[in-house]
């Protein structure tokens, strides 16, 4: 029923880690912190799904090919981990609105460009239901990691969360040339 490996994959590329620096803000301004990290999971997760469902769909609109999106799918990837690996040094925006900052953190933060490739490539390799109970596994996890987080928040450096994040993103690049590799290989 469950695919750990991809699994683990889906955990990864969501990268809950990149959101606690919102949390934490929003620890700071005396939001509440539960409730932003629920909606936010089941924001992104409802995303997930809705790419799962039509994504394979907009291969036939736009005439693209499987492998083609494999290997565009993964330089998308490979700049994320790239970007987790090293951030940009820019202040982050002031966000005060709840909403707001649980839009952000479900989408680009949890289900961005590479997350969505990756459901839909996943999705045509091996079909809905089996990569919908991995999707679920996936924010099981990160909805644990996200509740877990909201009870230490206070005890947290920032600096451990930065460098769990940029070791997360070497493992983000390296699925990104394993997508890149399968694509290429289908048109050597």
């Amino acid at each position: 029923m469950f695919d750990i490996p991809i699994i683990i994959q889906l955990f990864v590329l969501l990268d809950p880690l990149a959101s606690f620096p919102f949390l934490i803000s929003a620890y700071h301004k005396q939001m509440n912190l539960k409730m932003i990290a629920l909606k936010a999971v089941l924001t992104a997760f409802a995303i997930a799904v809705v790419m799962m469902l039509i994504g394979p769909s907009l291969f036939d609109l736009f005439g693209i090919s499987l492998n083609s999106f494999r290997i565009a799918g993964g330089f998308v990837l490979f700049v994320l981990g790239y970007h987790m690996i090293r951030p940009p040094k820019e202040e982050a925006t002031e966000i005060t609105n709840i909403d707001a900052l649980t839009t952000i953190i479900a989408t680009p933060m949890l289900t961005g460009p590479a997350t969505i490739s990756f459901i839909t490539i996943k999705t045509l390799e091996i079909g809905n239901i089996s990569i919908l109970s991995d999707i679920i596994g996936a924010f099981i996890l990160v909805g644990g990691v996200f509740y877990f987080f909201t009870l230490i928040v206070a005890k947290v450096h920032e600096k451990i969360i930065d460098i769990l994040s940029r070791i997360m993103g070497l493992f983000v690049m390296a699925i990104a040339v394993e997508m890149i590799i399968t694509g290429l290989k289908s048109f050597i």
